[in-house]
């Protein structure tokens, strides 16, 4: 890779986030490998049959749909992006935010476990710490920079009182 001898820019002055993709795609993709790799090698898990495990799946997106979509209506409401890609306006601390700094990333991690118990394959919950690990490495660690430069004191104190995921 070749050097174009450009120095990285002032902290504080980066305009977004810079992740490495879209987030929901990261885990996607980990979710189509985890389907590839039972359609080459199954791996069943031991779940309850049938009904109950599909009623637990469902429970289990249903949730996570629903952590997701009250984390999107406080971003709404403090009329700042949902989009990582785009300029942070402000700290949101409120709804699922004063529980989780990284709501909609939980939501995500649920859709695969739901992914997983729906489907009955073990891939996806052997495949879950590569999508904690892309999410952490690709996106959350990179937003926190971010923020941190931007915010500073105010976005500091928000991460010593709420945890990252749970």
């Amino acid at each position: 890779m070749a050097d174009d001898g450009a120095a990285p820019p002032p902290p504080g002055t980066r305009k977004t986030a810079g992740v490495i993709a879209p987030p929901p795609l990261l885990p996607a993709a980990v979710i189509a490998l985890a389907e590839g790799l039972r359609w080459l090698l199954p791996l069943p898990m031991a779940a309850a049959a049938g009904g109950r495990r599909l009623v637990v799946a469902g429970g289990l997106l249903a949730s996570a749909l629903a952590i997701a979509a009250a984390a999107v209506l406080e971003l709404r409401r403090a009329r700042t992006p949902v989009e990582p890609w785009k300029p942070t306006r402000s700290i949101v601390t409120t709804g699922p935010y004063a529980f989780s700094r990284n709501p909609i990333y939980v939501a995500f991690l649920g859709v695969q476990l739901a992914y997983a118990w729906g489907r009955s394959n073990a891939w996806g919950l052997l495949l879950l710490p590569a999508s904690i690990a892309l999410l952490h490495w690709g996106v959350i660690a990179r937003e926190e920079r971010y923020l941190v430069a931007k915010f500073g004191e105010a976005y500091l104190g928000y991460r010593q009182r709420v945890r990252r995921w749970l």
